[in-house]
């Protein structure tokens, strides 16, 4: 699988001894990321701010139970970590969908997001 970019991806949790939301940073340094924000004329108005992510098993370290469904995207390697999403600077996404697709070839983690 050809990578073109790394992703951070910050996955919420929960701090039991402080009850409160928890944010832990997992940068991915070889990720397949295709879309992102504006208009495009191939993909119309309504995807026009879909993103597709492709994080291959073989040159990455993944655990399938570090994504969940609202948990926030970075383009790029960040080494900031955060309290809340208003702490990120930078464009960023919410993941949407996540699919473990382990079988086949190309085994990879493939995550889509607005």
């Amino acid at each position: 699988m050809i990578c073109n970019n790394s992703v951070t991806i910050y996955h919420k949790g929960f701090d039991e001894t402080n009850r409160c939301e928890k944010w832990t940073r997992y940068n991915y340094t070889n990720a397949w990321i295709f879309g992102g924000k504006g208009a495009n004329r191939n993909r119309g108005y309504d995807n026009a701010n879909d993103i597709e992510i492709r994080l291959p098993y073989s040159k990455n370290d993944l655990d399938i139970n570090n994504f969940a469904i609202g948990d926030i995207i970075v383009e790029g390697t960040i080494s900031t970590d955060i309290n809340s999403k208003e702490d990120l600077d930078t464009l960023t996404y919410e993941i949407t969908s996540i699919n473990n697709n382990n079988f086949g070839i190309n085994k990879h983690i493939h995550i889509g997001g607005l």
